[in-house]
């Protein structure tokens, strides 16, 4: 597991490495690296989103929502809590457009499978969180795939 020290000083490094490009740098790697590779990668975006700067630029870039949400369930276990993380990091406090984005890209479905095949306390925590504010929008965009036999809006609510 990645262990990272939130001192000024290493801010400040994370800070000059996201001015330099880092984070797309790191998805054009999860985009062609292999399930090793990824997983690393994943976990290096992770700590870069922990600062403002790191965050901020994994928002501004096309690729990350779209590219975390294929992550979930196909890397490994880590990689699904790295891109579990990365996704509440970016959506959570974020702009209405990136939690309707992953909602389009099948990321409640995914979130769904999270909870129920079992992940850690703060995994299952973020994915709490982010199917909370996804909920919001479930009933605005038609996003489900009926193919799968039924539809949620037939479910009974408690």
């Amino acid at each position: 597991m990645l262990m990272w020290s939130h001192g000024r000083r290493e801010r400040e490094k994370a800070s000059g490495f996201v001015g330099m490009g880092l984070v797309p740098l790191l998805l054009d790697i999860i985009v062609e690296g292999n399930k090793g590779i990824c997983e690393k990668a994943l976990g290096v975006l992770d700590v870069v989103c922990d600062s403002e700067e790191g965050k901020e630029s994994a928002r501004s870039d096309a690729l990350t929502v779209p590219l975390v949400v294929k992550k979930i369930l196909r890397v490994s276990e880590l990689g699904t809590e790295f891109s579990v993380s990365i996704l509440w990091k970016v959506v959570v406090g974020g702009n209405e457009g990136r939690v309707v984005e992953a909602l389009e890209l099948g990321a409640f479905q995914k979130l769904l499978v999270v909870l129920q095949v079992g992940c850690g306390e703060g995994t299952k925590d973020k994915v709490t969180e982010l199917l909370k504010l996804m909920n919001a929008y479930r009933d605005k965009l038609d996003c489900f795939d009926s193919s799968m036999g039924f539809k949620f809006k037939q479910i009974k609510r408690p």
